[in-house]
């Protein structure tokens, strides 16, 4: 059997450049998402399950359809922030984002342990950001709404928590466990911020999406980090060196 990795938020920027490169790579892929990315229609090797990662039930049913594939890879991808002012903040809002951002990765791993491939060759990938680790700065979102929000990095340092425990609590079902934690990829920003962003960074520019998906795919490999478990990943260009 082909060995298969489940993506979450397979619709996404970053989900899709992921699943580019895994099936570029010879990898079977499980997308799951919300709403379908007709992009991987034309693949043998891509399959998607359409599912509401706010629902607990709607994941455990996706996961069951898939227990039959040689499961060694679960990329929780998966993430959503708000925008709006801190002050303005509503309990929606931070529903909302505690149910994409934390619960579903919890779900997903809860029930990626049932079916995977034991002995050290599968893995779990979680999502962190560099605003799990530091606040942002506000004043270099002069052109472009999408200023990251307090509830954002906080379920960020969750993911990078939840992995540190899994790594540990997985060590009897053999599985690793680590984390990504990118910095600012781009994405249709205004120029100004680009600009401003690009200043704070050593190598003086944003990340390409497909950079950070190598990193994910280095970890995920069996072989290339066999022995990498509990390591959260910052690929900012050097942004946090300086912060």
């Amino acid at each position: 059997m082909v060995d298969s990795i489940i993506v979450t938020g397979s619709s996404g920027q970053l989900g899709r450049e992921i699943i580019k490169q895994l099936l570029d790579d010879n990898y079977f892929v499980i997308g799951m998402d919300k709403d379908y990315d007709p992009y991987y229609g034309r693949s043998n090797n891509f399959e998607f399950i359409q599912v509401d990662l706010k629902k607990k039930k709607e994941i455990d049913a996706a996961f069951h359809k898939v227990k039959d594939h040689k499961l060694i890879g679960l990329v929780n991808n998966a993430g959503t922030a708000v925008f709006t002012k801190f002050e303005d903040r509503t309990e929606e809002e931070i529903d909302h984002v505690l149910d994409v951002n934390i619960k579903a990765p919890i779900f997903c791993a809860q029930n990626f342990i049932k079916y995977a491939e034991r002995d050290w060759v599968s893995s779990i990938v979680n999502l962190g950001s560099i605003y799990g680790l530091t606040a942002p700065d506000q004043s270099i979102y002069s052109d472009t709404p999408r200023n990251s929000s307090e509830i954002y990095g906080m379920t960020k340092a969750a993911n990078i928590n939840l992995t540190m425990y899994l790594a540990n609590y997985l060590k009897h079902h053999q599985i690793r466990a680590n984390c990504v934690s990118p910095g600012g990829i781009y994405f249709k920003q205004g120029e100004n911020f680009i600009n401003k962003y690009s200043n704070k960074v050593p190598m003086s520019r944003m990340a390409d999406v497909h950079e950070i998906a190598q990193g994910i795919l280095f970890l995920l490999d069996k072989k290339k980090s066999k022995y990498i478990n509990g390591h959260n990943l910052i690929i900012d260009g050097g942004l946090l060196s300086g912060c």
